[in-house]
């Protein structure tokens, strides 16, 4: 099972050229076992031929002329080994033991072969593995957006990922061998006068013996950037230190920190999605598929203001404080959310991206406009009141404009109220409202007293226009009291005040109040024009 497992990470086929005359050394060498993982093709000359240049192995007994020109036509990296007796030996040059692997002096018994031969397998072994595990570990460490690095003990750099030179700017043959300030392009003065505390991590590290987690600020190539930052301290086989690995997540940006983002999306009790600096959704909680019928997935990669106009088509404009309201359509239901935007700013400054946040406020709303109702309105008459009569005459410029205030009071109300009771009283407070929407329509009308109402008229009006509708309310009301006898006392005096672009409300009441006095001074059931 073992061997199984070393066959799946690797498989080797060895070429073995056994250059000789004697068939004891071919037969010992194809009785070799093989390694796990490995497969021997021995083949066997007795001249030198162009496998030479091919084999993996090659072992030579041939002693002659050729024999050392030869072996210096070995495939480069093949493990040569030559066997040959002392007087042969005397003949090689410095430049032949370069290309030999192992030497086998003559004589020699057989088990002294395959000892060598295994010692040989075993060592190319070795070696495979070896380059096996530095592909695994470059092509792990070359695949992770994070910087990863490795440090002696003295700190400089011993091997470094493709995002580490991507963000110094530099190769990996630049980097490697060399320190931080080099590396990161800082003078030491620089260094510690700025809020770095890379070379002190790494001294905690190393002190503490065990894994830390720092959070750093860095100069790289593309500005400042903040990354969180794991270091490890390296033992040998002695439990020696001989260095350290770091691993640098920039968390500088919104896309950085998908992990820690999803934790605090997923937890919000309302819909939240993320923008990235170039304005497009990078993230976004499920409750996002509560109130938008494309869902989560499909808003992640669109442009933000072309998914607002698409999504929130009714949405109000945002306030200083970044609020605004927006309607969306839930199944066959209305909601009203409370949209929140806010700009997101990275550790440096830097805007880096938009925050919106969506808030269910259907049921809020109702209930603020319950409030603002019963606080606007008269509940008997379900007419204006008095004080909000004052908030809508201060209200877009009302008094800049051309005001007509009409001033209506009920005649022997109190009568009414004293011979047939508050009930009556109320009835014919319900009967007058109706008869005031009638005439003025959809102008202001509010109950400001027991039994007095104010109708404010905009625009330019003669006295002639302003007698009609006076006219008109008076009449109606006579024809609406004619057919009841217990309310046959009652009528109604108007006064009339026009204002002008000086005039304030107060004054406005005033001269309308006066004009009502002298109209019921004359009799009553009458109206009365304010003249200076």
């Amino acid at each position: 099972q073992r061997q199984m497992c070393i066959r799946d990470r690797y498989y080797y086929k060895l070429q073995v050229l056994v250059l000789t005359a004697d068939t004891a050394l071919t037969d010992t060498v194809k009785k070799l076992e093989p390694l796990a993982g490995f497969e021997y093709e021995v083949l066997c000359r007795q001249n030198f031929d162009v496998a030479v240049k091919t084999a993996d192995v090659v072992i030579c007994d041939l002693l002659n002329a050729e024999t050392l020109e030869a072996l210096h036509r070995c495939k480069p990296g093949a493990a040569v080994v030559l066997s040959a007796d002392a007087k042969f030996l005397e003949q090689l040059a410095p430049e032949d033991y370069n290309v030999l692997a192992d030497i086998w002096v003559k004589p020699y018994l057989g088990t002294f072969i395959r000892f060598k031969l295994r010692r040989l397998f075993e060592n190319i072994k070795n070696v495979r593995d070896c380059h096996l595990a530095e592909n695994y570990l470059n092509t792990t460490i070359n695949s992770i957006p994070s910087l990863i690095w490795f440090k002696d003990i003295r700190g400089a750099h011993l091997k470094v990922n493709d995002s580490f030179c991507r963000a110094v700017g530099k190769t990996k043959d630049d980097v490697e061998g060399r320190g931080h300030y080099y590396i990161w392009d800082m003078k030491k003065e620089e260094y510690e006068q700025g809020e770095y505390i890379c070379l002190e991590s790494e001294e905690i590290v190393l002190q503490e013996k065990k894994t830390c987690i720092f959070d750093e600020k860095v100069k790289t190539k593309h500005g400042m950037r903040q990354f969180k930052t794991y270091k490890s301290p390296i033992f040998d086989d002695n439990e020696q230190l001989i260095g350290t690995v770091g691993i640098a997540h920039d968390v500088t940006d919104l896309e950085n920190m998908g992990a820690e983002l999803e934790v605090i999306l997923r937890n919000l009790p309302f819909a939240v999605l993320l923008t990235n600096e170039a304005g497009k959704i990078i993230n976004a909680n499920d409750i996002c598929s509560q109130y938008f019928t494309e869902g989560k997935e499909a808003m992640i990669g669109q442009e933000y203001q072309q998914w607002k106009q698409q999504n929130l088509a009714d949405m109000s404009e945002i306030n200083a404080k970044g609020y605004a309201d927006a309607k969306v359509l839930v199944g066959r239901r209305e909601k009203n959310l409370e949209i929140y935007e806010k700009p997101i700013f990275d550790v440096f400054g830097t805007a880096v991206g938009m925050l919106c946040m969506c808030r269910d406020v259907t049921v809020e709303r109702q209930l603020e406009k319950k409030i603002i109702y019963s606080a606007n309105t008269d509940q008997l008459t379900d007419l204006y009141n008095r004080r909000y009569f004052y908030e809508y005459m201060t209200r877009n410029k009302i008094m800049s404009k051309h005001v007509n205030l009409f001033y209506i009071d009920l005649d022997n109300f109190k009568k009414i109220n004293d011979e047939y009771g508050h009930q009556a009283g109320d009835t014919v407070l319900v009967m007058v409202a109706g008869l005031l929407k009638q005439t003025f329509g959809a102008e202001f009308i509010a109950r400001v007293g027991g039994d007095e109402f104010l109708a404010v008229v905009l625009g330019s009006k003669t006295d002639a226009e302003l007698a009609i509708l006076a006219e008109r309310f008076l009449s109606s009301l006579q024809q609406t009291i004619a057919d009841n006898a217990k309310f046959s006392v009652l009528s109604a005096s108007i006064g009339i005040a026009v204002s002008n672009a000086l005039t304030d409300v107060d004054l406005l009441i005033r001269q309308s109040d006066s004009a009502l006095y002298e109209a019921k001074r004359n009799g009553k059931k009458q109206y009365k024009i304010y003249h200076k």
